[in-house]
């Protein structure tokens, strides 16, 4: 991988908690509706069932918990984002939400049938330590599935976001570096990551997602409102930056128009391992 800014993986995890916890309702109706699209792919892939205990690690507004209980599973879910917590809890209160880290989770070894994540990875300064963790809780045999995007060069969501910042702005903003967000969206390095940690790798497949609007113009709000990064890193632009990064974004946009508006391709990355 290309050499990558210094990262302060403290200041960048607060980044993460405090942007996630402010944006948290705008999440919930965007967001989270959007990437519940794979929520059955992922429970299907650690096999949840009736009495299967399930630890939803970044668990944000609790969607994919609440299809786990709807499947009679037995659940927890953690995030780092207080009003997240708060959503999630409301959203299901069969569940047992927690604030926890998916660094250091609050959990014995050997305790859950399955782990999952959805869209967590690209929030974690150190994802081998979540990898990991989610190995020491899970049970002998126990299951483990998280997705990620894909890049941009086959996300045409992403691609059009990233594309128009990279074109009309600049990334070079007063914002704590991250670390790269679409590492693992690569599946050589979703099995490296898994089989460093002692998983054995079942499977890593691309899934369909698309990310409905109600027009173009509609693309950069929604966004900006439900995402705790691409906010600030307009707003650190320069106003005809912006003007152009808005345009370009709208313009593309036009491309994915369908009967009921607007339909962008935002395919994800899912990952099966399991411990042995």
């Amino acid at each position: 991988m290309a050499d990558q800014p210094q990262i302060d993986h403290e200041a960048f995890k607060q980044f993460e908690r405090d942007g996630y916890s402010r944006v948290a309702a705008d999440y919930d109706k965007a967001t989270a509706k959007v990437t519940s699209q794979v929520n059955e792919a992922i429970l299907d892939a650690v096999g949840t069932g009736r009495g299967t205990h399930v630890l939803d690690v970044a668990c944000g507004p609790g969607w994919l918990s609440a299809a786990a209980v709807k499947r009679g599973a037995i659940v927890i879910g953690v995030d780092f984002a207080k009003n997240m917590l708060t959503l999630a809890r409301a959203r299901c209160p069969e569940v047992a939400f927690q604030d926890g880290d998916a660094e250091d989770l609050p959990f014995e070894a050997d305790r859950f049938d399955a782990v999952v994540c959805s869209l967590g990875f690209p929030h974690f300064p150190h994802p081998e330590r979540a990898i990991a963790e989610a190995y020491r809780v899970l049970k002998p045999g126990g299951r483990y599935a998280f997705t990620c995007w894909t890049p941009p060069a086959r996300n045409p969501f992403m691609g059009l976001l990233f594309g128009a910042v990279q074109t009309h702005g600049t990334l070079d903003l007063d914002l704590p570096p991250a670390p790269p967000p679409f590492r693992f969206g690569d599946p050589a390095e979703c099995e490296r990551a898994l089989r460093a940690a002692g998983f054995t790798v079942l499977s890593v497949t691309e899934l369909p997602m698309v990310w409905p609007f109600a027009a173009p113009e509609a693309v950069v709000p929604e966004v900006v409102a439900s995402t705790a990064r691409l906010g600030p890193m307009l707003a650190l632009q320069s106003a005809e930056q912006r003007r152009r990064i808005e345009h370009a974004i709208s313009e593309g946009a036009k491309a994915y128009a369908t009967e009921r508006g607007i339909a962008i391709p935002a395919p994800v990355v899912l990952a099966v391992a399991r411990k042995p």
